[in-house]
């Protein structure tokens, strides 16, 4: 807190890594900063977080009413959303769709994991089985040439329920032309569900495409239960330890979101970390007068590339998360490899050294730590 005033006036900015969680603190009262970095305990990020929070303040572990009273203003990138996708860790989440596109999902655009092989997998986020019909339909052009079935809308909405959803996502074909078909079957629903969980595809993608707004929708839906959960454990936490300030999230463009939207649209926080990572680069060249950087950030389980040119950072207006996993929204354009300090190096069946992308993040961490890993790592 300030001497002064005693108002709150540290600003945290919290990066929780693989390995690492790292924290940039900044006392806006003195114009001091410094850095402080904690174990990340994977699998409870959280208590990760709230640990590096209990080091900045000075707090024990298990903090206490006053332990976060000091800090204003908590900015967090994370990669629970992303870690939740790669692992298949989301939400059992349904469709609801029109009569004949189920596969929409499942059909992409036609690709395959390995362009010129014979054979190819994917599984998609959501099942057949979990995506269901009904009937209604919009043109290209916006006409409303079939008013939603609510009836049709009530049942299948219970049947998902039945089958165990925790999630909803609600696409209609032609959506973004005219909307009215989404939103009369998303009120049925709402009435319906029994938690917040429910997306509406032209409400987080309101553009042509149908695969790319499918994906993008049912990713956000899958992601809601997982990420909304670990956000609000969070501000629970730190509300419990006298935080009165504003948490916010990095989005993958680069900018911030409320922690409401956050858990509304948790879709836009893929590749949040690295993105907030990138931005700082960014400024800090601005800063020492370099307008035009190559970014590198290397943490313990990845290293990701980016580029600044004329002081921005280069966007991309679509990602995949892996093959099918298809998000878009801007983006922070970064490339990663799975080679940071803790990825483990070994001999592939071809003779071949090969690193990562399994890691040994921080328990046991690199052998250098001496907690019983006998593998070699990059650091």
């Amino acid at each position: 807190m300030s001497a002064v005033s005693g108002t709150p006036s540290l600003v945290v900015g919290v990066d929780v890594g693989g390995t690492f969680t790292d924290l940039f603190v900044l006392d806006e009262a003195s114009g001091q900063a410094r850095i402080v970095k904690v174990p990340s305990t994977r699998g409870e990020e959280a208590r990760g977080f709230m640990n590096g929070i209990a080091k900045v303040t000075g707090a024990n572990a298990q903090g206490g009413p006053d332990a976060a009273r000091a800090i204003a203003t908590i900015v967090h990138g994370t990669t629970v959303g992303t870690n939740a996708l790669l692992e298949r860790k989301v939400a059992r989440t349904g469709i609801l769709t029109t009569r004949g596109f189920r596969d929409v999902l499942e059909m992409r655009r036609r690709d395959r994991p390995q362009t010129w092989g014979l054979r190819g997998s994917y599984t998609p986020v959501v099942p057949r089985a979990l995506r269901l019909e009904v009937d209604e339909r919009v043109l290209a052009d916006g006409t409303l040439h079939t008013p939603v079935d609510l009836d049709q809308v009530k049942a299948q909405a219970q049947a998902l329920l039945d089958a165990g959803c925790e999630a909803i996502c609600i696409f209609f074909i032609h959506g973004y032309a005219n909307p009215a078909n989404e939103r009369a079957a998303a009120e049925v629903v709402r009435a319906l569900w029994p938690n917040p969980h429910v997306t509406v595809a032209s409400e987080v993608l309101p553009e042509i495409r149908e695969f790319e707004r499918c994906s993008t929708a049912t990713l956000n839906a899958a992601l809601q239960p997982v990420v909304g959960s670990y956000l609000e454990r969070l501000e629970g936490d730190l509300r419990a330890q006298g935080f009165g300030g504003e948490l916010l999230i990095v989005q993958s463009n680069g900018g911030v979101m409320s922690r409401q939207t956050a858990c509304d649209v948790p879709v836009r926080t893929a590749l949040s970390g690295p993105a907030a990572g990138v931005m700082a680069c960014a400024e800090i060249a601005r800063a020492a007068g370099f307008p035009n950087v190559i970014t590198g950030d290397m943490g313990g389980t990845s290293f990701d590339v980016s580029l600044v040119a004329g002081g921005r950072a280069a966007l991309a207006e679509q990602t995949s998360i892996e093959f099918g996993l298809v998000i878009r929204a801007p983006m922070v354009r970064i490339e990663t490899i799975g080679a940071g300090g803790g990825s483990i190096a070994g001999v592939d069946a071809g003779g071949l050294l090969q690193v990562g992308p399994e890691s040994a993040g921080s328990v046991p961490g690199p052998a250098c730590y001496a907690r019983g890993n006998d593998r070699p790592t990059v650091t």
